[in-house]
């Protein structure tokens, strides 16, 4: 015992030799019960008396000895197999499973018995307890759900298959908690991913709470959240990527807008939308620039159409500056891609594309008299000139 003593005192530093040896007696009590109720399950479990065994499990169940009672009740499915007895004393036996604390057990051994017992005296009860054992294994929010989901699934199995029971009200009751529960801990998580800027997973898991949870409290921040998720994604996202991707966040901005016009968000709200109209149209010019050469001037047309659709939208004059300014970048782009594909060109192109290159010049020149690109446009512009003449002469 001394040595059990010091084994104890080295595993935990904080308590003292003098404040074991005070609970001593006790172990030896609790030993004692533990030996005694062993002791008094073996002399019945070796009685031949099925009778005498069942009448003894019922004593100690109903007293709460469930763990004496278990094995009992065990043996005598057995004994009792093929009767009408196995399923009341299966039906115990569940139940001195979930009052044990045996969750895992109970839940495998009322599911069970709804399945080979359908339609026993206890299988609406078993399927309830079923749905219970469940129930019990759900752990807080912030941890695996698995035995959450399980819970609510077989509560809606027992309403779907018992919709007239007493029990109706607390297993709606039962599953709103749970779907609570379940609802906290996607919240959270959306809120650590957007707090570890991994804004794409934010974004959808924001998106999948509002679908997976209509009634949610609080949906105009989760509103607000998507439309700030997408807009931050856009800014993660590689080139050829962000127009789409700024798109997404104007389309979520203007929902935003058109349900929650009182919105203490709806000023940032708009201010995304707007910066997001400029970012739309400057990832379509940068994404035009990284494209092949040969592609390069039908891309940077496209950001002609691009600035058309988010230019009707901008209503702020800031933002309307930014977005003439890459309209004049990209005239001027595509005056320099054009004489770029002549010099790249064979000679039997070479005159097409410097024909272009002097019509991008002249519808450059129209616009952005004043442009500080206009000299650069010039120089292009004459070198064109120059090289036409010399195909000209041959």
């Amino acid at each position: 015992m001394e040595k059990m003593l010091k084994t104890m005192l080295n595993a935990n530093k904080f308590i003292s030799l003098q404040t074991v040896k005070k609970f001593i007696p006790y172990i030896f009590v609790a030993l004692f019960l533990l030996v005694s109720a062993c002791s008094s399950t073996e002399k019945i479990l070796r009685s031949a008396d099925a009778n005498l065994k069942y009448t003894q499990a019922l004593e100690w169940y109903n007293k709460g000895s469930y763990f004496k009672a278990i094995p009992v009740f065990e043996e005598l499915m057995g004994l009792y197999k093929g009767s009408k007895t196995t399923e009341e004393v299966y039906y115990y036996y569940c139940m001195a499973h979930f009052y044990q604390g045996n969750y895992v057990m109970s839940a495998y051994h009322f599911k069970n018995y709804t399945q080979k017992h359908p339609y026993s005296q206890y299988t609406e009860e078993c399927l309830f307890m079923h749905a219970e054992s469940y129930d019990k294994q759900s752990p807080k929010s912030r941890l695996d759900q698995t035995e959450t989901y399980k819970a609510i699934e077989t509560y809606q199995v027992f309403i779907n298959q018992y919709p007239e029971s007493a029990r109706l009200n607390y297993c709606n009751n039962k599953i709103d908690e749970l779907r609570l529960k379940l609802e906290t801990k996607a919240l959270k998580a959306a809120a650590l991913y957007f707090k570890t800027e991994n804004y794409r997973a934010a974004a959808f898991s924001y998106k999948n709470l509002l679908i997976d949870y209509p009634d949610i409290d609080g949906p105009e921040e989760i509103q607000y959240k998507i439309v700030a998720s997408f807009f931050k994604y856009a800014e993660q996202s590689i080139i050829t990527k962000q127009q789409g991707r700024y798109e997404e966040a104007i389309k979520y901005a203007n929902t935003f807008a058109s349900r929650y016009k009182d919105s203490k968000f709806l000023p940032s709200v708009i201010n995304t939308a707007q910066e997001s109209h400029f970012q739309a149209i400057r990832g379509a010019y940068l994404s035009a620039l990284i494209y092949n050469l040969d592609k390069r001037d039908t891309k940077l047309r496209d950001v002609f159409d691009v600035y058309e659709v988010h230019q009707a939208l901008i209503d702020s004059e800031k933002v309307l500056e930014q977005a003439e300014e890459l309209k004049e970048k990209t005239q001027f782009e595509l005056l320099r891609t054009y004489y770029l594909q002549a010099q790249n060109a064979d000679l039997a192109e070479r005159q097409g594309y410097y024909v272009e290159a002097v019509q991008a010049y002249s519808d450059f020149i129209n616009i952005y008299k004043e442009s500080k690109f206009s000299k650069e446009a010039l120089k292009i512009f004459n070198a064109t000139q120059k090289n036409l003449k010399k195909l000209s002469n041959g």
